[in-house]
């Protein structure tokens, strides 16, 4: 009775084990479908794949974590599990590499939104700018062929050039030059608000992303590949920090401890003086 209990209780570990590893591959799976769905199609350094790409990671990257995470639980529950504690150092090493990929995630997420944003602002300082070369031309039109040149140049103007003009050229050249410093005038607040409310709503994304990247490399980090018997790399990362540190300390509280006696000796002197 006693073996075969102990041979039930090795076949339910193996079974748990085997259950996990495989549980962990449906969620690789899935989040390799997503990641590759939202590859395509492909458009490197361009902002709006870069935003899309960096949204699809930091929705997703929960799956590989957990998926890591039940492998590691399956192979120390059972260390003969296959196929994964074959390749258990391997994958192991894939997530200190994602690590690095999220930390480069958070300036790179940083440069889409930033180069999206701006592009939408040059958009419409392009339409300023067709209307500034509008009024100028429409400024120095002196007869009638010219100031309907300059009608042309003002966008949406292709019909009203063609339309008879209705009035002296002095009359309707005042009159276009009015509407185009009100509808400049108009475009640059629009601008100047747009460009206001557009960098003060992109601040908070922009924090939280990068919070969500960092925390994502914190967890591969702490499941990065290390030698049997020494501590994960992210705790050998701050470990190493917290030496650095104590020593910095350590640096100037002997610089400090080093300067007074000197301030000692000259007080000894001045009293000596006296």
């Amino acid at each position: 009775m006693p073996m075969r209990d102990s041979s039930n209780a090795s076949l339910s570990r193996s079974q748990i084990a085997d259950s996990l590893q495989w549980i962990s591959f449906t969620f690789i799976l899935v989040f390799l479908a997503q990641l590759i769905s939202t590859l395509f199609p492909i458009a490197l350094l361009q902002p709006e794949w870069i935003v899309r790409v960096s949204s699809s990671l930091r929705g997703t990257a929960n799956l590989p974590i957990i998926a890591l995470a039940l492998i590691m639980l399956a192979n120390m529950i059972n260390k003969n599990v296959k196929p994964t504690s074959q390749h258990l150092h391997l994958l192991r090493r894939i997530a200190s590499l994602a690590a690095i990929g999220f930390l480069l995630l958070i300036p790179l997420q940083t440069y889409g939104t930033l180069v999206g944003i701006r592009s939408e602002l040059k958009q419409g300082e392009a339409q300023l700018g067709n209307l500034v070369s509008a009024a100028k031309l429409v400024q120095n039109a002196s007869n009638e062929q010219q100031l309907r040149s300059a009608i042309r140049a003002i966008p949406g103007g292709e019909e009203l050039a063609i339309r008879p003009l209705g009035a002296e050229v002095q009359k309707v050249r005042t009159a276009l030059l009015e509407r185009l410093r009100e509808s400049t005038n108009r475009l640059q607040n629009q601008l100047n608000d747009t460009q206001s409310k557009v960098l003060q709503s992109a601040i908070t994304p922009l924090i939280r992303d990068g919070v969500i990247a960092f925390a994502y490399a914190i967890g591969f980090a702490s499941m990065g590949y290390s030698h049997p018997g020494e501590f994960t790399p992210l705790t050998r990362l701050l470990k190493g920090l917290k030496l650095k540190t104590l020593k910095g300390l350590r640096g100037t509280s002997k610089s400090v401890s080093d300067s007074q006696p000197k301030h000692s000796l000259r007080r000894t002197k001045s009293n000596s003086r006296y």
